[in-house]
């Protein structure tokens, strides 16, 4: 099963706080519980994958502790199932619900943690710029906007490269959310 197959509006977009918005809350919401409902009929590496992006929608909607929780448990099938990458994307998400959550002591252990293992391990610098983009959020959040623009213009980089315009609008984004922030002494 793919995002594309949910029967559900499981898009956002992103407010001016640089938080995700859901388009519609009761459509993911109801997408949530499709899935759940569907857990059950994969290998236990999809179902890695499958309690990875509930996380990140319960994140969204704003349920943290039970985001915390599919976040957890979708690492802990990504480490019996040997799967690294699904690992440290979980990670990504999971520092990111500590930041909504605002126990900054959690999450910025784990953002350093990540950023280090990004730009030192090669297996790992896929990830860097979505490292640098998160890890500037969750700055961002505790208003250090000159080192989140910092890490932003980083991702925004490294996303130039990729070419994914969807990623570098984001990243635009940011980068103008904490310039305005910068100039008008926020």
């Amino acid at each position: 099963m793919n995002i594309s197959d949910i029967p559900y509006n499981m898009k956002f977009t992103f407010g001016p706080n640089l938080r995700e918005v859901p388009i519609s809350k009761i459509q993911m919401l109801s997408g949530m519980i499709y899935i759940r409902e569907r857990l059950n009929e994969f290998g236990e590496r999809e179902q890695g994958k499958w309690y990875g992006l509930l996380g990140s929608y319960l994140r969204i909607v704003g349920e943290l502790e039970e985001s915390e929780k599919h976040l957890k448990t979708a690492i802990n099938i990504c480490q019996n199932t040997d799967n690294k990458h699904g690992v440290f994307a979980n990670r990504i998400r999971l520092a990111h619900t500590y930041q909504w959550w605002t126990k900054f002591d959690l999450s910025n252990k784990m953002f350093t943690d990540l950023l280090e293992t990004a730009e030192s391990d090669s297996n790992y610098s896929d990830f860097l710029d979505f490292v640098y983009e998160h890890y500037g959020k969750n700055l961002f959040d505790q208003a250090e906007f000159k080192g989140a623009l910092e890490y932003f213009k980083k991702a925004l980089e490294l996303r130039l490269g990729k070419d994914d315009k969807e990623l570098i609008l984001s990243s635009e984004s940011a980068v103008e959310a904490c310039e305005y922030r910068i100039e008008n002494n926020y």
